[in-house]
C-alpha cells in the first residue's frame, strides 16, 4: 500500500492533534527558557501510527507554527520532518515495543538531532537561538570554548534529555491506546503484536 492510500479520516485527525501537542510542547518550553524542546512528541506519535508522510506533516506544520513566536527556530523544521519519517522507520522495526528501547530511540534521536542542529545553530546564529540550550553555550564560551564545541555539547546535552524524556512518554502513550485504536491506523500491525 502506498503512502498517500494510507491518509483515513483518522489519520487526517490525528495530524493536527499531533500538531497541537507539539506546539504546546515547544512553547512551554520556550516560555520557561527550559534546556529542552518538548515538541517532537506529537510528531512521533503520529509517525509511529500513521506512517512517515503524516509524521512528517506534523514536523512540519510544528516548525511552522513554532517559528510565528521564535523565527530562530524556523531552520529547526526539517529535523521535525525527519522526526516524523524516522518514527514510523522505528515503529516498523519494532522498536517502541520495550521501556528500554524508548532509552535507546532517545539517544539515537537525540544524536541525529545533534548532528543536524549543530550545523544550524553555529552557522546562522553563533551558537545562540533563544532556548534555554544558549545558557549552555553562554557558559561554555565565558569559559573560553570556541563556538562549534560549545554548540555541540550544548545541543548534545539538551537533544538526549529532551528526546530521551520525549520517547519514555511515547513509549508510555502507545502502549496505553487500545488495540481497537490502534488497528484503524496504517501502521497499527507493528504494534498488535505487542498488545496481545
Amino acid at each position: 500500500m502506498n503512502q498517500t492510500q494510507k491518509f483515513t479520516k483518522l489519520t487526517i485527525f490525528l495530524i493536527p492533534i499531533g500538531i497541537a501537542v507539539n506546539v504546546v510542547g515547544g512553547q512551554l518550553a520556550v516560555l520557561l527558557k527550559l534546556p529542552l524542546f518538548l515538541d517532537s512528541i506529537g510528531t512521533f506519535v503520529v509517525g509511529a501510527l500513521c506512517g512517515w508522510a503524516p509524521g512528517l506533516l506534523v514536523g512540519l506544520g510544528c516548525g511552522l507554527i513554532n517559528a510565528i513566536s521564535l523565527p530562530t527556530l524556523l531552520p529547526y523544521t526539517i529535523i521535525g520532518m525527519l522526526f516524523g519519517v524516522l518514527a514510523s522507520f522505528l515503529a516498523r522495526k519494532g522498536m517502541f515495543s520495550a521501556f528500554w528501547k524508548a532509552i535507546i530511540n532517545g539517544v539515537l534521536v537525540g544524536f541525529i538531532g545533534t548532528c543536524i542542529a549543530v550545523p544550524i545553530t553555529a552557522t546562522l546564529y553563533g551558537g545562540f537561538v533563544g532556548t534555554g540550550a544558549s545558557i549552555i553555550v553562554t557558559t561554555l564560551m565565558a569559559a573560553g570554548w570556541d563556538v562549534l564545541p560549545a554548540t555541540f555539547v550544548s545541543e548534545l546535552s539538551s537533544e538526549l534529555l529532551d528526546k530521551v524524556i520525549c520517547l519514555i512518554i511515547i513509549y508510555f502513550v502507545l502502549k496505553a491506546m487500545p488495540a481497537r485504536f490502534v488497528v484503524k491506523l496504517p501502521n497499527g500491525k507493528y504494534f498488535l503484536k505487542e498488545k496481545k
